[in-house]
């Protein structure tokens, strides 16, 4: 009988002990990433299968609807407002490395499941890392869609194959703060910064569908705590009062997330209706199996994630920028 090399005893210590405590591992890790952790509390992330594309039904015309009474003629016209946006799967790829050293010095059972653990944890980590930092970066070379993507603040952006200056309603929403002073000048009884956010909340709104994550970073997301605080004159509400008595603040009873990695001076407004993470089954935080490199002295694995960001209905998504 061939004997158990040392790559596939990693693969059973990993297999043993790191199967059990992924979920509870990558649960810990994803709290630390702000638009992660409420991209996964708000039912963005959703699992899909394979496929080379992700395919995303749109409807951007409605049909026409008759009222009509006895034998009226109803118009039987086919009319155009169904289309699909196609969104390629991107993929990530973060090592576990346990070169020889490492390996010799782990040799007890205790140590080699402490070791890898411990590179698991880094791994996966860095996996966050990079996906967060993506999110708030436009896509380029083989990165995954970016929010600057799907709310840009800029018009005619192509998303998913579509052009947004032909097809005007695949366009987002925005609003430009430029000629404001600061968010916390004063306008009448309020400030420039909520007059914009009330600007673009009503514009990414229709009916009941309303924006349900806001994101922004530290330095906009402190001036707007710091209207709640006793630094401003504004008169509050006890609802609005109520809004920031909990661990977060938040903007009429959703929660305001400040993320390091969002760009200077911009605020998002999303609906998570319409907005996914997908993430490929399979390909989950997968890990393959360890091997040894040539001309090196280690055992190398990788965690690998297969996940795009997807919409279905750009109108409501929005961004602020040039917040001052």
């Amino acid at each position: 009988m061939a004997a158990t090399s040392t790559t596939e005893t990693w693969d059973e210590a990993w297999t043993l002990t790191m199967r059990a405590k992924r979920k509870r591992l990558t649960d810990n890790i994803s709290d630390s990433y702000p638009t992660i952790d409420r991209f996964r509390k708000s039912g963005v992330m959703e699992t899909e299968n394979g496929g080379k594309q992700i395919q995303e039904d749109l409807m951007y015309a409605l049909d026409t609807s008759q009222w009509f009474d006895g034998d009226d003629t109803l118009n039987t016209d086919a009319t155009d407002g169904v289309t699909a946006a196609f969104y390629n799967w991107r993929y990530l790829a973060t090592p576990i490395q346990i070169n020889m050293t490492e390996e010799k010095e782990s040799r007890k059972q205790a140590g080699a499941v402490k070791l890898l653990e411990s590179k698991t944890k880094r791994a996966m980590t860095t996996h966050f890392d990079t996906s967060n930092s993506a999110l708030h970066t436009a896509q380029s070379g083989k990165a995954c869609i970016g929010l600057p993507d799907i709310a840009s603040v800029s018009s005619g952006a192509t998303i998913a194959g579509i052009n947004s200056t032909t097809e005007t309603w695949w366009d987002n929403e925005r609003n430009n703060a430029t000629s404001d002073t600061s968010f916390k000048t004063a306008a009448g009884d309020s400030y420039e910064g909520l007059l914009r956010m009330r600007g673009l909340w009503n514009q990414v709104s229709e009916g009941n569908d309303k924006p349900d994550i806001i994101i922004t970073n530290f330095t906009v997301g402190g001036n707007y705590e710091d209207i709640f605080e006793g630094k401003g004159f504004l008169r509050i509400s006890p609802k609005d009062k109520a809004d920031l008595d909990g661990s977060d603040p938040a903007y009429r009873g959703v929660p305001v997330t400040f993320d390091r990695d969002c760009g200077s001076g911009l605020m998002y407004m999303l609906q998570s209706k319409y907005l996914k993470f997908k993430v490929q089954a399979g390909l989950n935080f997968a890990k393959t199996p360890f091997r040894e490199p040539a001309n090196q002295l280690a055992k190398v694995a990788f965690i690998v994630l297969g996940a795009q960001l997807t919409t279905n209905n750009r109108r409501r998504q929005g961004v602020i920028y040039n917040l001052a």
